[in-house]
């Protein structure tokens, strides 16, 4: 082969293993800040080193915040066995639970405990703009996830 040619061939391997692209199960690490767009402009956190991730989205009109589990790298709904897990909202005035409880999707085939959409209900809502919580504790994929930091609208 000559020079060239393999120059070229190299510089295309590079950069088809550059970025994130490939959703590869074993390669979870990268090199620097790394971030995915919420398909639904909510709140983006990150779960592990990005086993998997949750976007949150508040309603203001209806009180409520919907959350939607997502695979690595937001490529897809990834659907979970809990009926609901708990977020613990710190406000100006103290501390305010939102208890997310699981949403069955006839068109989709998700039931409560095999889905990826939960909703809250929380009259406070509607009148904050942003503020930090912590998801004290889910599992997802047999994995058990502990006092997840965010802020609520700029994710983790």
């Amino acid at each position: 082969m000559k020079p060239f040619h393999f120059l070229i061939l190299a510089g295309v391997v590079a950069l088809g293993q550059a970025g994130c692209g490939g959703g590869h199960e074993q390669d979870r690490s990268h090199a620097g800040p790394h971030h995915h767009d919420p398909p639904h402009g909510g709140a983006g956190v990150t779960l592990g080193d990005e086993a998997a991730h949750i976007e949150f989205l508040a309603d203001a009109e209806t009180g409520t915040m919907t959350a939607w589990f997502f695979t690595p790298h937001m490529e897809r709904y990834l659907r979970i066995e809990a009926k609901s897990f708990e977020v613990l909202a710190k406000l100006p005035d103290g501390e305010a639970k939102l208890t997310f409880v699981a949403v069955a999707n006839a068109g989709t085939g998700e039931t409560v405990g095999d889905t990826s959409q939960f909703v809250a209900k929380a009259e406070w809502l509607a009148g904050v703009e942003a503020f930090d919580a912590v998801l004290p504790e889910v599992t997802v994929r047999g994995r058990v996830y502990r006092s997840v930091a965010f802020n609520y609208p700029k994710g983790n």
